[in-house]
């Protein structure tokens, strides 16, 4: 009798020992599930905050709109675009285009390789666009001659930079040339033409 008790008490005691067995092993899986799941959760937000945010590009989908920058060569131009393009939201569907500002000496109105240069950054852009905005030509002029002179120099200067976008496929429907043209008073930086996007 003592025998079977003695038994019946160890096999009890060796099935509670079993069970707390049990649910110990149990006990730490889930908790190695949790913390394998943590890590991987904390792995993801790590390399998601290391991505950079997404930027601003043009495309075939943006219109191109009127912008506050202006700049008179070519580095410059690029480097206004990048300021401009920081400055617009990812995903927009406008981008404010920078005015290709150019400049000439006292009766000149040709197109220099400079020239060129900077309006060829401006056609870059406005080709990476949807094309359909209307570029707009506006010329200027200072008042040292006959207030005519001025203004045919100034006239142009403005048809030159008209026939080099004809040249570079751009429709006579997306170019305007604004005149009359506007006489400044004497001050070289009147000496020139803006190359801008309509409003």
């Amino acid at each position: 009798m003592k025998l079977n008790k003695i038994i019946t008490v160890a096999g009890l005691v060796v099935l509670v020992a079993l069970g707390t067995s049990c649910q110990s092993k149990k006990a730490k899986e889930a908790a190695e599930r949790a913390a394998a799941e943590a890590a991987a959760r904390a792995a993801a937000e790590a390399a998601a905050a290391a991505k950079p945010a997404p930027v601003f590009e043009l495309s075939d989908a943006v219109k191109a709109v009127a912008g506050e920058l202006v700049a008179d060569d070519a580095e410059s131009y690029r480097q206004a675009v990048k300021d401009a393009m920081a400055q617009t939201p990812y995903g927009s569907a406008t981008f404010a285009m920078p005015t290709a500002g150019i400049t000439y000496n006292s009766e000149r109105c040709d197109l220099n390789p400079e020239t060129k240069a900077l309006l060829q950054e401006f056609l870059d852009v406005y080709n990476a666009t949807d094309k359909t905005a209307i570029i707009l030509i506006e010329p200027y002029a200072n008042d040292t001659k006959d207030k005519e002179y001025n203004k045919a120099i100034a006239v142009e200067r403005a048809n030159l930079v008209r026939n080099w976008l004809y040249a570079y496929q751009v429709p006579a429907r997306n170019v305007k040339v604004l005149c009359p043209c506007k006489v400044k008073k004497t001050d070289l930086s009147k000496r020139r033409v803006n190359v801008s996007i309509a409003e």
